[in-house]
């Protein structure tokens, strides 16, 4: 289902599908592993469209693509380049997460509905994000789901042995995000200031579990981000997308619809 396409400067993966109102989604620090049974859930009301970053996939990876601010101004030259209509409702997943919230606070008119998933951006005060460069790119993925093993989307995408193409592909995700998000880790020193500004309706939704960005992160976003909501989703980690799959569309289904 992917396909490659020229788009804001880059050769670009884009997964895409269903019909309706565009849905943009952008996908978190270990890349879109494919179509997710969530954005097929969500393809039968929007029309869903998932690219894969620069530096991430098969897209290019520009050496001006320095950090999340970069990543932000990409992601409105693609919508701009792709005429997507907008005020667009979009989901933000992790280090996704992070850029949405960027640009939610420089560009508002970019957005209809704002849907932010275990995001990056914002240091903890007690915990701390999981640390994804001193460990296995297959801890990474592993400490991302609360009950790997029992999530059949965990199983179908990462529960085998990989090939080396597979770890080539992880092993370039964490390069990247390394490359965007190293030094301050994960958060941004000045996004917790400027979220108050956020006119954006946003829905937060986080694992109860969540390893990887503790739901202190999604309170943190909740108190900052005026008329926000939080939703927690139990028995579930970092990725909600996939671990709750069909819970996850329809939590978005009924924000999306209010």
């Amino acid at each position: 289902m992917a396909a490659m396409i020229n788009a804001a400067g880059l050769t670009v993966e884009l997964r895409r599908a269903g019909s309706g109102p565009p849905l943009l989604v952008i996908h978190g620090e270990l890349g879109v592993p494919g179509w997710l049974d969530s954005f097929a859930r969500l393809a039968q009301r929007y029309d869903v469209i998932v690219p894969s970053l620069p530096g991430f996939g098969r897209s290019t990876r520009p050496d001006w693509i320095m950090g999340v601010h970069d990543l932000a101004a990409w992601v409105t030259w693609f919508a701009r380049d792709r005429d997507l209509r907008t005020p667009i409702n979009v989901i933000g997943c992790s280090l996704g997460g992070w850029v949405a919230a960027e640009i939610a606070t420089l560009a508002p008119q970019f957005f209809n509905k704002l849907v932010l998933v275990g995001a990056m951006g914002l240091k903890p005060e007690r915990g701390a994000i999981f640390d994804y460069f001193l460990e296995s790119g297959m801890t990474g993925v592993r400490r991302a789901f609360h009950r790997p093993e029992q999530s059949a989307e965990f199983m179908r995408y990462w529960g085998k042995e990989w090939t080396p193409t597979e770890t080539d592909l992880v092993e370039q995700h964490r390069e990247m995000t390394c490359r965007i998000a190293w030094k301050p880790y994960m958060h941004s020193l000045t996004l917790r200031h400027l979220l108050p500004g956020v006119v954006t309706p946003t829905l937060l939704v986080w694992g109860r579990e969540d390893a990887i960005t503790p739901l202190e992160c999604g309170e943190i976003y909740q108190h900052a981000i005026p008329r926000s909501r939080l939703d927690v989703m139990d028995s579930c980690g970092h990725m909600p997308e996939m671990e709750k799959s069909q819970e996850f569309a329809r939590l978005v289904e009924d924000f999306l619809a209010s």
